[in-house]
């Protein structure tokens, strides 16, 4: 069975952000960095906030840092712990998202604009993630597809917002809503549009194959237009 499905940015957020909790051991720490996904996966987690999770982000028509922020959650067995008390380690895991999601030979990379000078969450934990061998998982969606990555640092003359320097990952597992499909509802998932107006800026249409389509138009159709950021 094949179907066409229209994913909004939020409906790709729900559908990471369970997909998510069906893949990763939370017998294991897991720190969750800032972002929109991991804002969405934490209020699938039962987590609800009135500040958004989110730190560096584009919105209000510039390149934006929300300051008005809640803590950093690191969770062990689905618990948050103190952050002082985490030094990461080869068996905990790191979800970070992206602003950015390209192909390299077929191979899908990401990459996160950084406002802070000394790069943010990836300068100061990602790299240590990376040598330690910790399980780095990169959700991310096609709403963010470029067609090639281009090396960038915020030595601009100017910006609308705060000047970033785009930092590719070299470690960790891109996980889009391809791979949530496959989680989810053995699903196998390709994208084939994208775009959209009147509401659906942003949107990508997927057509999608295998037993379980009528589950997953179920969710599509409830989560398409549950928005879980504090406006």
């Amino acid at each position: 069975m094949k179907a066409q499905i229209l994913l909004t940015p939020k409906g790709a957020k729900h559908l990471i952000s369970k997909a998510l909790i069906k893949k990763i051991d939370f017998s294991k720490r897991v720190y969750v960095a800032y972002g929109s996904t991991n804002h969405y996966l934490l209020w699938h987690l039962g987590f609800k906030f009135d500040k958004n999770y989110i730190a560096g982000c584009f919105s209000d028509n510039k390149l934006n840092v929300n300051t008005n922020r809640p803590k950093i959650i690191v969770l062990d067995n689905k618990k948050p712990i103190d952050i002082k008390d985490f030094e990461i380690t080869k068996d905990d895991y790191f979800i970070k998202g992206a602003n950015a999601l390209f192909y390299e030979n077929g191979v899908k990379k990401a990459a996160v604009a950084a406002a802070d000078e000394n790069g943010g969450t990836f300068g100061n934990l990602y790299i240590k993630a990376a040598c330690r061998g910790s399980k780095v998982i990169i959700p991310v969606g096609h709403e963010k597809l470029i067609p090639f990555f281009a090396e960038t640092s915020q030595n601009v003359d100017v910006a609308i917002g705060n000047k970033v320097a785009m930092l590719k990952f070299f470690y960790g597992e891109v996980f889009s809503e391809i791979e949530a499909f496959e989680v989810l509802w053995n699903l196998k998932a390709k994208v084939i549009a994208s775009g959209g107006i009147l509401g659906n800026e942003g949107s990508v249409v997927f057509e999608i194959e295998g037993e379980n389509i009528n589950e997953a138009i179920e969710f599509i159709k409830e989560y398409n237009v549950l928005e879980v950021l504090n406006s």
